[in-house]
């Protein structure tokens, strides 16, 4: 969409989506879905942490060996969302590969343990896959995640901005807070008016004025491209790291965590870090092709915060993805989309955004 569209004539929508990363993408294909007119306001000066991700699906806590929050629920609606996306815009981006999980001493038996404890059985191989690899260390033998997977987040969000772009659906500027008009049941932007405003800004979201009281801890995350000669394996390696197959002798390896400082600059100590992991398990040489670092905006209890402001109804976030985003969005962005579309009256109180708003938070 051009300046001069949005500027000298008035452009009606039902919602404006403010951010085009992987949470503002989700909500926005739900409800282009159900037939709205949705308009994006994305600024090319914010560094996005979903073009910098990984795009890691995993459905299991490996510290607790415990399932991933909610992922009976939200396996089955991200493999939904994510080929229907697919299907939509005509490249596949979504990729179901096994985790191989490297075992450390005693291992082996927790992972048997839990596997019954915990009800893991759609997700774990059970047993201790002792076959051997002649490019790994793996003394204790392995374990499988069976459900793993990936998204190729940048494809992703590359695809769907250019399929905004051509229909007029995308300006490419910075939200300025204080030009938005807000009516009792409607918004005004500059020249657009709409139902609602949603705010999906991830790292950026702690500047946003209207939800000053959500509670943010971004974390700090950097990630390495690689090309290893020697080693060619269509599954994630796991321990205490991740190699993820991108294509060929290509490969991804992260991620570290930093809360201090939280930015977005990739330092050698993040790459020392990631190299020396990833040397004490695999055996051949590894060269490092490229280097990043991203924020992912990650509530203070780790959970999404989704929903409508309770004092300005028109007015709704989607946000605190965090470091399984890939999983949870799809899901969070089917509860707000039903809450917007009026299918449904509620969101789960874990993630609704008005646990920020209650007596004594």
């Amino acid at each position: 969409m051009s300046c001069v569209l949005i500027l000298d004539t008035i452009v009606k929508s039902d919602f404006i989506i403010v951010g085009q990363g992987l949470a503002g993408t989700l909500l926005g294909f739900e409800l282009l879905k159900a037939g709205k007119k949705v308009l994006f306001i994305d600024s090319p000066d914010y560094k996005k942490a979903s073009e910098v991700a990984a795009g890691l699906i995993n459905p299991v806590v490996f510290r607790r060996m415990t399932k991933s929050w909610r992922i009976d629920e939200l396996y089955p609606q991200m493999t939904e969302t994510y080929y229907g996306l697919e299907q939509m815009l005509g490249e596949p981006f979504f990729f179901p590969i096994k985790i191989r999980k490297v075992f450390g001493k005693g291992d082996d038996l927790l992972w048997e343990r839990k596997y019954f404890e915990n009800d893991l059985e759609q997700y774990l191989s059970l047993g201790t896959d002792h076959s051997g690899h002649p490019q790994l260390e793996m003394p204790y033998g392995c374990g499988w995640i069976e459900k793993g997977g990936w998204v190729n987040l940048k494809r992703l969000l590359s695809l769907f901005k250019s399929w905004l772009q051509n229909r007029d659906l995308l300006l490419n500027e910075t939200f300025q807070y204080d030009l938005l008009q807000i009516e009792q049941k409607s918004i005004r932007y500059k020249g657009i008016d709409a139902g609602k405003i949603i705010f999906c800004e991830g790292s950026q979201g702690n500047r946003n004025p209207f939800f000053r009281e959500v509670r943010y801890k971004p974390v700090k995350g950097e990630i390495l491209d690689l090309t290893i000669e020697d080693y060619c394996e269509n599954n994630i390696l796991n321990k205490s790291f991740f190699l993820l197959p991108v294509s060929g002798n290509s490969f991804r390896l992260g991620a570290t965590y930093c809360w201090d400082p939280v930015d977005c600059n990739p330092t050698e100590a993040g790459k020392e870090e990631l190299s020396r992991k990833l040397a004490q398990v695999l055996k051949t040489k590894f060269t490092v092709t490229g280097h990043q670092a991203g924020i992912r905006p990650t509530a203070h209890d780790r959970r999404p915060v989704i929903g409508l402001h309770p004092a300005i109804p028109v007015i709704g976030i989607l946000n605190g993805l965090g470091a399984k985003g890939c999983l949870a969005g799809p899901y969070a962005a089917k509860e707000l989309s039903n809450l917007l579309l009026n299918r449904s009256q509620t969101i789960p109180a874990e993630i609704n955004v008005s646990r920020y708003f209650a007596s004594g938070k």
